[in-house]
């Protein structure tokens, strides 16, 4: 049967409401010597004609509240391309007055409860519940002499200079779920040893058998999260200090969270990253050559399959400092021919002279025994005995797991810290589970005195 429209819906329960008071007309228009037996029937009548009239009311409500989330909640165009512009988006932008900024509204809503601030930071939220690029805070006491030139007319606001961070390029190459709603750990299954077949010696023999052991992973949900102090006097005079601050925040989230997927300890709050993760697969390399390094990926991919290529589960990404890949791009064959050639680049000989993608930060453009390389700043470069060395990081991304909540970092929280000094406080926080324990042996690493600061 076809689901009513609403028009029909309305129809409907108009046609039982009216029921409803033709039944409580016969009630007014009742003898003035009726019994009760006369009014039972009518009672009944009324009850009736109020429960069909609240079932359709009931009806019609959800396909008119369905209807507004239709319209409201309309698939947004997506691009493949990621950029992050000092503007915000839709009802906060470097157009706006600043008597209707978004930090001012902040402070409205919640220190004022002022309901128009209140209903277009809502407005503004449902705007920006795709995720924008989760980067992060540092701490630091901000005023108008800090922001300095930072604070500059409308024309130059898009000509910035950002602070230096690196971005969450690891993390990204990691297998993303939507982080439970609730508790602070995320349990995985493991079977660390599995049934048994085998031969059966002769007939009528005892076949092979094997208890299977499982044990549980639980990944820890980690908070990541920063603030800063800002000054009355930059919130509510510094008009374009707002774009430029929140950006800045976002970004440091996002560095910070990329770090520990990479180098975590799993301690004091930590997430335990994938260099710190019990039983990776790993070789090591002595001579800082290109020629000693390129069969210490093959190792490390063998090692991956051996473990849990059975599976289906291969290698699939090169994860590794840019001064490492600076390193394997400035290698030479004996001819000064270079070694690593662009994708695009197909079976030239001069690779230099090839018109292929530019190598930038993140993915590369190119690809060494056959998987793609990216590059990531957050890689530690303080490893091994003499703290001068990085690590590279092959790896099966599909089972590196990293659970988020969409919305993170979380929508900006604003509280008044200090009331006596004009001080309010800029917020950033964000929940996220991160394991390579799920198989360890799919992730690996490379490492050793070979990969000290390379010389170019």
């Amino acid at each position: 049967m076809a689901a009513k429209t609403i028009d029909e819906l309305r129809t409907a329960y108009n046609e039982a409401a009216e029921r409803v008071q033709e039944a409580l007309r016969q009630i007014d228009d009742a003898p003035e010597d009726a019994d009760a037996g006369y009014f039972e029937p009518l009672d009944a009548e009324v009850g009736a004609a109020e429960e069909a009239a609240e079932r359709c009311k009931a009806d019609l409500d959800t396909a008119e509240s369905r209807a507004r989330a239709r319209e409201k909640y309309k698939p947004l165009e997506v691009t493949s391309e990621t950029r992050i512009s000092v503007n915000e988006p839709d009802l906060y932008t470097k157009d706006t007055p600043r008597q209707r900024g978004f930090l001012r509204d902040l402070y409205m809503r919640d220190m004022r409860h002022d309901s128009a601030a209140a209903d277009r930071l809502s407005r503004h939220q449902m705007h920006e519940l795709g995720r924008i690029e989760k980067e992060a805070g540092e701490q630091r006491a901000v005023a108008t002499a800090t922001l300095g030139g930072a604070i500059p007319p409308q024309y130059l606001v898009d000509r910035y200079a950002k602070a230096l961070r690196n971005g969450r390029v690891y993390a990204n190459a990691a297998q993303h779920e939507d982080l439970p709603d609730e508790g602070m750990s995320v349990i995985v299954p493991r079977f660390t040893t599995g049934l048994a077949a085998g031969v059966q010696a002769s007939e009528s023999t005892t076949l092979t058998t094997q208890d299977p052991v499982e044990v549980d992973l639980t990944v820890p949900v980690r908070t990541v999260g920063g603030y800063s102090p800002v000054s009355r006097q930059t919130l509510e005079r510094a008009q374009y200090s707002e774009p430029i601050l929140m950006e800045d925040l976002g970004a440091r989230y996002a560095a910070a969270l990329d770090t520990q997927c990479i180098s975590g300890s799993g301690s004091s709050g930590q997430i335990l990253g994938v260099l710190n993760t019990s039983g990776i697969s790993t070789s090591a390399v002595s001579t800082a050559t290109v020629a000693a390094v390129w069969p210490k990926f093959a190792d490390v991919i063998q090692q991956i399959q051996t473990s849990v290529g059975g599976l289906g589960i291969n290698a699939d990404k090169i994860i590794m400092h840019p001064r490492r890949y600076g390193f394997f791009s400035a290698g030479l064959d004996s001819q000064n021919r270079p070694l690593l050639v662009p994708d695009a680049g197909g079976p030239f000989f001069n690779a230099m002279a090839d018109g292929g993608d530019v190598a930038t930060y993140g993915y590369t453009g190119t690809r060494i025994q056959g998987l793609p390389v990216f590059t990531d700043a957050n890689i530690p470069t303080n490893q091994g005995a003499g703290t001068n060395q990085d690590v590279i990081i092959v790896q099966a991304s599909s089972v590196v797991h990293l659970w988020e909540r969409p919305q993170d970092p979380v929508t900006l929280a604003f509280e008044q810290q200090a009331g006596n000094a004009l001080q309010v406080q800029l917020v950033a926080y964000g929940y996220a589970a991160f394991t390579a324990g799920r198989y360890p042996a799919a992730s690996g690493t490379i490492t050793g005195t070979g990969l000290v600061p390379p010389t170019f």
